[in-house]
């Protein structure tokens, strides 16, 4: 029981110091104002056009294609997840291309505030 009892005290106390230092050396750096994510972008559409692939290759070579379509050869099956794929990517690209990156109430507003910038400019001038 004493052997449980110290355990339990250093492990408080362990916990108490590390949540300490945690607290006063790690703090979190300043934002800075960036244009966009950078890479980050890329990453997530290489990760959505892969999300596709992966999702449409399980359902294709799942037992449901089988049973919708029980005449249909692997290789049958094969180039149906292919075409599905290029077609749910189309898809894909074709919506990311129709939205705007910046809604358009965004791009008035930073207009807006453009527009008040160089008022107030020509008045300090």
């Amino acid at each position: 029981p004493l052997a449980a009892l110290c355990a339990l005290a250093n492990n408080v106390i362990e916990i108490r110091s590390d949540a300490f230092k945690l607290c006063t050396n790690l703090r979190r750096p300043f934002g800075e104002r960036v244009e966009n994510i950078g890479t980050w972008q890329d990453a997530m559409e290489v990760m959505g056009v892969v999300a596709v692939m992966v999702n449409l290759a399980l359902l294709g070579m799942g037992g449901s294609v089988q049973r919708m379509f029980p005449g249909m050869t692997v290789t049958e099956r094969i180039i149906l997840i292919v075409v599905l794929e290029h077609l749910v990517l189309g898809i894909k690209f074709a919506v990311a291309y129709a939205i705007p990156d910046i809604p358009e109430w965004v791009e008035n507003e930073i207009a807006k505030v453009e527009f008040k910038r160089r008022e107030a400019l020509k008045v300090i001038q």
